[in-house]
C-alpha cells in the first residue's frame, strides 16, 4: 500500500492506479464528461474555447488528449500537443503515427529476436542432452 499526496488538493490518499485522490478523481471525471459533451456539440472548437466555455483548465484538456480519451481536429490543437519523440504537432496521444510505427516495429523486432535466442538456447540444451544420453547408452551396451 502506497500513500501519496494528491497533486490537486494536497490530501494524503492510498495510491491505486491514479495520481488523484478519490474526490479529485470524481471531479476530474465530471470535467472530462463536460469537455467531451462540449466537443461533440462543437467539433471545430479549439482548446482555448473549450476551456473558456467549460471552465476546465487547458492543462486538463491537454491531458485528456494525451490519454486519447478525447480528440480534436488537428487544425484546432494549435501546436500545443506535440510528439514526444520528434516534436511534430499531433491531435491526440503522445506520439505521431510515424514514431508510433517505428517504436512498434522496433519492439516487435526485439521481441522476435529475444524469442529466437530463447528457442536456440532450448534447442541447444536438448541436443547436448540427447547426445550425452546417446553416448551413455552406447557405453552401457
Amino acid at each position: 500500500m502506497e500513500l501519496r499526496n494528491c497533486p490537486e488538493c494536497g490530501k494524503v490518499f492510498t495510491y491505486i492506479r491514479t495520481n488523484l485522490c478519490p474526490a479529485c478523481q470524481e471531479k476530474d471525471e465530471k470535467n472530462f464528461r463536460l469537455v467531451r459533451s462540449f466537443i461533440v456539440r462543437n467539433p471545430s472548437a479549439n482548446i482555448k474555447i473549450v476551456s473558456e466555455e467549460t471552465g476546465v483548465s487547458e492543462t486538463s484538456i491537454l491531458r485528456y488528449l494525451k490519454e486519447e480519451r478525447i480528440s480534436l481536429a488537428s487544425n484546432v490543437v494549435e501546436g500545443k500537443l506535440t510528439c514526444e519523440i520528434c516534436g511534430a504537432t499531433i491531435s491526440s496521444g503522445r506520439l505521431c503515427k510515424a514514431c508510433a510505427e517505428k517504436l512498434t516495429t522496433g519492439i516487435k523486432r526485439e521481441f522476435k529476436e529475444e524469442n529466437e535466442r530463447q528457442l536456440n538456447e532450448i534447442r541447444g540444451d536438448r541436443s547436448r542432452m540427447y547426445t550425452a544420453d546417446r553416448r551413455r547408452y552406447k557405453r552401457d551396451k
